[in-house]
């Protein structure tokens, strides 16, 4: 235990936590804002897989940047989508997002054999690119505590600066800009903001795309950076972890931010943890995640139905 402690102390265990934090928050976010126009995305996982493989399979023939990019674009396009069949075709946007998640699981696969010529499981054949990370050489000349600094804030990728940046920027256009206040009064209550003049439908389209982009983000993270390649399935459950990480932030940015620090967290550990406690099995270890996942769902729901009893009582 000293030696696991010793471990989650260092900074390279925070270096890991940020890195498995970063497709999360991007995922979170996405998660967030659909859900806050009242079209929950479930498609989280699917869209990401599909942008990794986009991010990667682009990287090959363009630069980094060009290839996240791409990547926002497919998750974007799938956001729009899924739009089309809820909202113009009046399907069901959780069976839709459904559908979205099993057409990436085999259409991945699908497209993967044909860039790689025949290998269904990995990438490996593709000499794709990686997003370059941000070394901060200077901080190690602050007196006293440079080196710590340089250690905890350098090597992180471009898109986890940009992740924190997006934070701020979510919260500020749901807060302080009229069309975030569109946006959360059409998942609170539609019938009014239809009722003032106010396209509810296009809200929720342009809800559900800017979540497709922003998961996109998430995808090419994972596939440029934590990883350098594309594996079959490699987004594991990092799609439905988002969805537990919206509710567990209490349907806000910086909540949603702080839950995917805490999920992010887990994953590292499960990372770091087979390496010092070898006798059990990793296969136990690699659900650490999903477990935290399931107790911290369990406790939402716990805190959401304590909460509705004490407002049905304060009405007696």
């Amino acid at each position: 235990m000293i030696d696991l402690l010793m471990t989650m102390l260092s900074a390279t265990f925070f270096v890991t936590v940020i890195r498995t934090t970063t497709p999360l928050l991007f995922a979170t976010l996405g998660g967030l804002l659909s859900d806050l126009s009242g079209a929950l995305n479930v498609a989280l996982e699917g869209m990401m897989l599909i942008a990794a493989l986009t991010a990667v399979v682009v990287s090959v023939y363009a630069p980094w940047y060009v290839a996240v990019l791409a990547a926002m674009v497919a998750g974007g396009m799938l956001g729009a989508l899924m739009a089309f069949f809820h909202l113009k075709l009046k399907a069901d946007i959780i069976l839709v997002g459904f559908a979205v998640n099993i057409l990436a699981t085999g259409g991945t696969v699908f497209a993967l054999a044909i860039a790689t010529g025949g290998d269904k499981g990995t990438s490996i054949n593709l000499q794709s690119k990686a997003i370059p990370a941000l070394n901060m050489p200077w901080l190690e000349t602050i007196p006293g505590i440079g080196p710590l600094l340089n250690g905890l804030l350098s090597g992180h990728s471009m898109l986890t600066w940009l992740g924190a940046l997006t934070v701020f920027l979510v919260w500020y256009f749901l807060y302080r800009t009229p069309w975030g206040l569109w946006l959360r009064g059409v998942g609170e209550y539609p019938a009014a903001p239809e009722a003032a003049g106010i396209p509810v439908a296009k809200v929720r389209t342009w809800s559900l795309i800017a979540s497709g982009a922003l998961v996109g983000i998430g995808g090419a993270q994972l596939a440029m950076f934590n990883y350098v390649g594309f594996t079959r399935d490699m987004t594991a459950g990092r799609g439905f972890i988002a969805l537990g990480a919206v509710l567990l932030g209490a349907r806000h940015p910086v909540g949603a931010m702080l839950a995917a620090l805490l999920f992010g967290f887990f994953e590292a550990l499960s990372i770091v943890m087979p390496n010092l406690f070898n006798w059990i099995p990793s296969e136990m270890i690699q659900t650490i995640p999903f477990v935290v996942t399931i107790l911290a769902l369990v406790l939402f729901s716990y805190r959401a139905q304590r909460a509705q009893k004490l407002r049905t009582l304060s009405k007696i």
